[in-house]
């Protein structure tokens, strides 16, 4: 089946003026938003804005050979190929870029990125970055099942009411995983002036919110605007309450790799789709979301300060640096509450899948035996 690429081989060669924007094409402004672009993108939207055809070349100008350590462990490393690919497309050739923003906060515990790209003067694509290879994004992501607001949230609807009051055109707005979140809440909360402006909103895979979001007059008066997209197998984007309306798409990975949006289908200028209930993400739905949902919010913030400490504890910072043999967060888990323990074995063999959840298991029964001699 076609991925990504294929489409921009499909569809490169046809302007954003014969064909309107479509689907894949917010995907594809959500996914470069993976990429570092301090030295190359202008911070704000007073200054000129850049061609992403420049910003491409200065980049791997800068970076020959740019590495999977410069994006983290969970960063596909498609990413720098699609750098690469996209601007040498008629689609694509005249985009330009401006406002790039990437703001990490451990005190805050706030991870946000988010960059713009301007097509043909006539839109302005605001592409939220998703959770990064920071740990202090994976704990925002956790403190999203107890808090009402998280600041990268916040920090979203300013950078929206900042491109708004610098841009009069229409505004789109996408974001992959945790930035898929980032810019439904935005559009949610921003200003009601700038709410008749924003086309779309653009959510790949994205983690759900509360009934106060859900059920709220400014997220039901932007619901049509608003396009979901799970794959058949999802795990984040069913995370706390999710809209029923999300379409699932079809993926050639398993499990949790299925956020991988390089391995969602493409036919045409669509992505595939499946029937709701071929999905199994209403499985994923009863293994993770049953236990975030009967625990108080006090219960679920312990368990997020328990797992960030023991993941932290060898002075860890990224996910990437998790994975180094010399760090030992996996076995300082076996010391945690049993309780806690349990529900951490029981997320991360959701997580991984069924054949990891035997594996574990037999690790902490050694575990509890071994503490009983």
């Amino acid at each position: 089946m076609a991925n990504v690429f294929d489409y921009l081989r499909w569809r490169g060669d046809i302007s954003f003026e014969q064909a309107p924007q479509n689907e894949v094409d917010y995907l594809i402004f959500s996914l470069l938003s993976y990429i570092d672009y301090s030295k190359f993108v202008p911070s704000d939207f007073a200054e000129s804005s850049v061609s992403l055809q420049g910003v491409s070349g200065a980049y791997f100008a800068n970076n020959p050979l740019p590495k999977q350590e410069d994006l983290g462990f969970l960063i596909p490393k498609e990413i720098f190929k699609l750098l690469q690919t996209v601007p040498k497309t008629k689609r694509f050739c005249n985009v330009r870029m401006c406002g790039f923003v990437n703001e990490i906060d451990t005190e805050k515990e706030m991870q946000f990125s988010a960059v713009t790209f301007l097509i043909d003067g006539k839109e302005a694509v605001i592409a939220y970055r998703g959770t990064d290879d920071t740990l202090v994004g994976w704990k925002e992501n956790l403190n999203m099942s107890f808090l009402p607001v998280v600041p990268a949230q916040e920090r979203a609807t300013a950078y929206l009411n900042d491109l708004a009051g610098a841009y009069s055109g229409n505004i789109s707005l996408t974001g992959h995983s945790k930035g898929g979140n980032l810019a439904i809440y935005a559009g949610v909360h921003c200003k009601d002036a700038f709410k008749q402006r924003i086309c779309g909103i653009w959510n790949y895979d994205g983690p759900g919110f509360g009934n106060q979001i859900l059920n709220s007059p400014a997220y039901l008066n932007l619901h049509p605007r608003i396009h979901s997209f799970i794959p058949q197998s999802s795990v984040v984007g069913i995370l706390l309450e999710h809209d029923e309306d999300a379409t699932v798409v079809q993926s050639r990975q398993v499990g949790v790799f299925q956020h991988d949006a390089f391995s969602w289908n493409i036919e045409g200028q669509t992505f595939v789709y499946l029937p709701k209930e071929k999905g199994s993400n209403r499985f994923n739905d009863r293994v993770i979301n049953q236990w975030i949902r009967e625990l108080s919010p006090t219960q679920r913030e312990q368990f997020a300060e328990a797992l960030f400490q023991m993941l932290s504890s060898d002075n860890a910072l990224t996910v990437t640096d998790l994975a180094s043999i010399q760090n030992k967060w996996f076995f300082r888990s076996m010391k945690l509450d049993p309780q806690v323990r349990k529900i951490v074995m029981k997320t991360i063999s959701s997580f991984l899948g069924e054949s990891a959840k035997g594996a574990l298991h037999e690790v902490f029964k050694k575990k509890n035996k071994d503490d009983n001699l």
